[in-house]
């Protein structure tokens, strides 16, 4: 069999990191293999355009068999990260062109918040969620009707209710964000919606992070139901934005990317040099 044969000399240097795999533990051995490749993938280890070894050598460096091995880049496949091209075997994809917005989340969980890039995977979290909301909002005050507003309405009082959650209130929010997704008539909000919806679930940590400030969070939310009852579109539109960019801006504020910690750093000292000089 063909993936029997060592690899090519051609594989290239990258897969040298592979030497360092040890054995995964035993229990969930598909997802232990697929996070374990999935890192090497998101780390840069393995680069786009890089050919995995055969079966059987991959398989042995994991210390799995063959038939665990193909699921679990099975779903890497399915993730946009690998594709398997006939008589070429497994080849890294780019997962900038590939994968979809359920990477989001993988990407960010994968990083650290010291990490530059977790800060810009994040804004672009944050990005989405305000172009999401500010139109789903915008339809939801054109197509509303009373029912939709009441569902709205009873969502803010269960918002209300879990400011002292952060996970409890991420589901809370999503779930008024789903009641604003019907109440504007649009599917396809609905479904864009869904790459956030299991970050509670899949990642409860990054969520904590991220409304690390329900108090404020939660005070926009009566003012949006009575702009949407008043069925001023550019008036819920501006609303919306407006609320989301203060608090998007507060929470980057409090979370500075590395850069900017450095800078605010360095800048008194420097300031200090010049006034010596």
């Amino acid at each position: 069999m063909a993936d029997e044969q060592s690899p090519p000399s051609s594989v290239s240097g990258d897969l040298q990191a592979l030497a360092a795999l040890a054995p995964v533990a035993r229990q969930s051995v598909v997802d232990a293999v697929a996070d374990r490749l999935r890192n090497e993938i998101l780390s840069g280890r393995l680069r786009p355009g890089t050919r995995l070894p055969s079966e059987r050598e991959l398989s042995m460096a994991l210390g799995v068999n063959r038939l665990t091995l193909r699921a679990s880049l099975a779903r890497l496949e399915a993730l946009g990260l690998v594709h398997t091209r006939h008589g070429a075997g497994t080849v890294v994809a780019s997962w900038r062109e590939r994968a979809g917005l359920e990477m989001l989340g993988t990407l960010v969980k994968g990083l650290k918040l010291a990490d530059p890039a977790w800060h810009e995977l994040v804004r672009s979290a944050l990005e989405l969620r305000r172009i999401l909301s500010v139109e789903a909002v915008a339809l939801a005050a054109e197509r509303h009707t009373d029912e939709d507003i009441d569902a709205i309405a009873t969502c803010v009082q269960v918002l209300q209710e879990h400011v002292d959650d952060p996970v409890a209130f991420a589901r809370a929010d999503l779930a008024l964000m789903r009641a604003v997704c019907k109440a504007a008539r649009s599917i396809g909000l609905e479904l864009f919606l869904n790459t956030f919806a299991r970050w509670p679930d899949e990642h409860p940590a990054l969520v904590a992070v991220l409304y690390d400030d329900t108090a404020t969070s939660v005070s926009i939310y009566p003012p949006l139901v009575e702009v949407l009852r008043s069925r001023n579109v550019e008036m819920a539109r501006t609303l919306v934005r407006r609320a989301l960019e203060s608090l998007d801006a507060a929470w980057t504020r409090r979370h500075p990317p590395p850069a900017a910690l450095e800078s605010e750093t360095t800048a008194p000292a420097c300031a200090g040099k010049e006034k010596n000089a």
